[in-house]
């Protein structure tokens, strides 16, 4: 018996219902350098980050050893939402002392409707890594371990209908890499990066009638959540992926397979593939205080139903002795980073945004990055 088009559309809903139900987004590594370039990497992936860009990367390496531990900030929209924030405060200091002052205030729910459903997002991500390659040419090999602990957080007010709330939603992600890349053939390197990782969710959602009793609903969900720590669901997946230089041309392309057999708190994470390719002029290397200068394109998660636009990453960087300079696009919006390079210490600022709409274009969710690095 053939089955109708509510029938069809019935039975799509369930399984994409189940589909989210069954996965979870996977872990998020913030790298400075590759989100300056519009998070375009993964043709190139010459540093430490290869572990989690592309391993093959790890045979490339732009020096023998890249070792250190290094703490990032993300501060959300900076310079945007947290300005509108502070600007809002000091009109209303007042009204902020009780719930009896903010019911007085006729003027501070029209002022705080510039942030009505606006996410401000702020995270912490520290990390150490190990990273190094043969300098024998006759074996082509790199290896490599790192970690990180990252949290991500989501605040939000709703005016609602009648009453007013705040929202909040903090992820934090562990993972642990190592991760090997191996020479087969000229031009040609693969990698693997098997993957343990695991992750804890906490949502809050307060309204202005729980304002009183709100530090109790709190801690009865840190308490919660605190216990959850002690059964974490840690899970073992595998990153793979391949370079090949295409010799004499400067041009090298890139794959890489994210995630396979990954599940964390028995949450199946989807697979993602990306590629890329980037351009590596010779004539723009070692040139008095300039070191070398690269440009890459990624298409990011090739099989995902984004807009093909939200997909295209493009970047360029410029090293200098004491410092790189990095452009680019991630999905139409442009980022860009520097770094100061003070021997055994790197701070880094960079700047990226991501679409938080349905299409390209309609809603920017700008972030600003600060990292401190120490290593070699």
């Amino acid at each position: 018996m053939g089955i109708d088009l509510k029938g069809r559309l019935a039975i799509g809903s369930i399984l994409i219902a189940a589909s989210s139900a069954w996965c979870v987004r996977g872990p998020q590594y913030l790298s400075g350098r590759a989100l300056g370039m519009g998070d375009a990497f993964v043709a190139l992936s010459d540093d430490y980050s290869g572990i989690y860009y592309n391993p093959a990367g790890l045979a490339r390496l732009n020096t023998p050893m890249d070792a250190g531990m290094s703490l990032k900030f993300d501060v959300g929209d900076l310079f945007g939402t947290a300005g509108d924030a502070l600007n809002v405060a000091g009109a209303h200091t007042n009204s902020f002392s009780s719930l009896d002052s903010m019911s007085a205030d006729n003027t501070l729910v029209d002022d705080i409707m510039v942030f009505d459903r606006r996410p401000i997002g702020l995270g912490t991500l520290p990390e150490m890594h190990f990273a190094a390659r043969s300098t024998d040419p006759d074996l082509p090999i790199g290896i490599g371990a790192a970690w990180f602990l990252g949290s991500q957080g989501r605040f939000m007010l709703d005016k609602g209908i009648y009453i007013p709330a705040a929202s909040a939603r903090v992820r934090t992600d562990f993972v642990a890499k190592v991760a090997g890349a191996i020479q087969p053939y000229p031009g040609l390197c693969i990698g693997l990066s098997p993957t343990i990782a695991t992750y804890n969710t906490f949502e809050q959602s307060i309204s202005i009638q729980e304002y009183a009793s709100a530090s109790d609903t709190l801690q009865a969900r840190l308490t919660e959540e605190k216990e959850k720590i002690y059964r974490p669901g840690f899970g073992f997946g595998v990153t793979a992926g391949a370079l090949y230089d295409i010799v004499p041309t400067e041009l090298r392309v890139g794959a890489v397979v994210y995630n396979m057999f990954l599940s964390m708190d028995h949450d199946e994470v989807p697979i993602t593939y990306s590629v890329g390719l980037a351009y590596l002029p010779a004539v723009l290397r070692k040139q008095g205080m300039l070191r070398y200068v690269n440009f890459d394109l990624d298409i990011e998660d090739v099989f995902s139903d984004k807009d093909f636009l939200g997909k295209v990453n493009m970047g360029a960087e410029m090293n200098l002795s004491l410092a790189q300079l990095r452009g680019g696009f991630k999905g139409g919006y442009p980022c860009y980073g520097l770094l100061a390079n003070l021997f055994f210490m790197q701070l880094e600022f960079t700047s990226w945004a991501e679409e938080a709409g349905l299409y390209v274009g309609q809603l920017e969710d700008r972030h600003y990055l600060l990292g401190m690095r120490l290593g070699i």
